[in-house]
């Protein structure tokens, strides 16, 4: 790895004038930080469900979830109950933002 990459990914000169540069302790202190973000913001396991049965990634199902204010147990729902293959379709439509697709959707749901 070349030094130049390396300058360029660190975050030791992203200070103020003044501040003390980062000691290993203050990198621990915000990894256990991000990381405890990382775990409250992760979708839930409805969520990759959804995304694992749609093929779509989870940040799509979980955009599209909080977008239109709706739970992907609700989508799991859907899909289970009536054909898979097409609900998974008209999901997946809705998600593309396909008006048909979402009224369809709200039909079955009622969130618009």
């Amino acid at each position: 790895m070349k030094l130049k990459t390396l300058l360029k990914e660190s975050n030791a000169w992203d200070r103020k004038f003044g501040e003390p540069l980062p000691t290993l302790e203050d990198t621990r202190k915000a990894y256990a930080l991000k990381q405890e973000q990382d775990i409250n913001e992760r979708p839930d396991q409805d969520t990759a469900k959804v995304s694992k049965i749609l093929g779509k990634s989870i940040n799509d199902v979980h955009k599209f979830v909080t977008k239109h204010g709706l739970d992907a147990d609700d989508l799991l729902d859907v899909i289970e109950a009536g054909d898979r293959r097409r609900s998974s379709l008209m999901i997946i439509a809705a998600m593309n933002g396909r008006s048909k697709a979402l009224r369809q959707l709200d039909n079955l749901l009622g969130f618009l």
